[in-house]
């Protein structure tokens, strides 16, 4: 993919709602975990021929935006013994996360995390305290957990990933060699994806090609000068605001 998506928790912090701290009888459930959520979205392009690194696009302080868990969208938790199973809470603390408006939109799969992500704290938390409470003879009442957490989400754009993309030779049966490394376009380990035909004829494996074109501008065979597809570069810019959200109906923890 020509967009990559970095993502990072910046600040967490956990809180519970008076009185059910998991002491609060059992009638006055249910539980449940509730995000508010300040995300920040920033831009910024890796170059050909810029080392990999990821310049900030130019006067982009970020989008920033606030986003909270819709009432409609809290998952219930009648039982709050669930909480002593560290893997159940993770995934009801996940699914609030990747439900929240806004954040639903950008890619959070696993991967894109560069620092850890928010549902291990939260469910180590949540863990420990129904943990502690049910060692104590208090396990049996509710918790209602509010955590505040600030995201920073970086979309960045690879010149040389576009570029490969666009110039991928799909059609081509060619038996010839690959100019950077030698081995068969059809025939070597590199040859899982579709050889890259420049515009100025040379044809090389994508992975080969994609390394160079981080490092260099030129083709490594010709020095014809390359260009990047700039045209595809359209960021979304999505951001609510508060008064938006409270207008859908979505209430604020004071």
């Amino acid at each position: 993919m020509a967009m990559e998506t970095r993502i990072r928790l910046t600040r967490i912090e956990n809180l519970l709602e008076r009185c059910h701290d998991g002491t609060a009888p059992l009638e006055e459930g249910p539980s449940y975990v509730r995000f508010v959520c300040a995300l920040t979205v920033k831009y910024s392009t890796r170059r050909l021929g810029g080392g990999g690194l990821a310049d900030a696009v130019p006067d982009d302080a970020g989008v920033r935006q606030f986003t909270v868990t819709k009432k409609s969208d809290v998952l219930p938790v009648v039982d709050p013994s669930v909480f002593l199973n560290y893997e159940e809470t993770q995934r009801i603390a996940w699914r609030m996360i990747t439900g929240l408006p806004g954040l639903d939109r950008y890619d959070l799969s696993h991967g894109n995390w560069r620092t850890s992500k928010p549902d291990d704290a939260v469910a180590t938390w949540i863990h420990d305290l129904a943990q502690t409470n049910d060692d104590r003879g208090l396990c049996g009442g509710h918790y209602r957990v509010v955590v505040f957490i600030d995201v920073e989400v970086e979309l960045v754009f690879s010149e040389p990933r576009a570029l490969v993309r666009r110039c991928a030779w799909e059609e081509t049966r060619t038996v010839e060699p690959c100019g950077i490394c030698l081995d068969g376009l059809r025939t070597s380990r590199n040859s899982r994806t579709p050889p890259v035909k420049l515009p100025c004829g040379h044809a090389f494996h994508a992975p080969c090609i994609t390394r160079w074109l981080f490092k260099g501008t030129t083709c490594p065979m010709c020095r014809d000068v390359l260009h990047a597809p700039r045209e595809s570069v359209r960021y979304q810019r999505y951001a609510p605001t508060v008064e938006q959200l409270v207008q859908l109906g979505w209430k604020f923890m004071s």
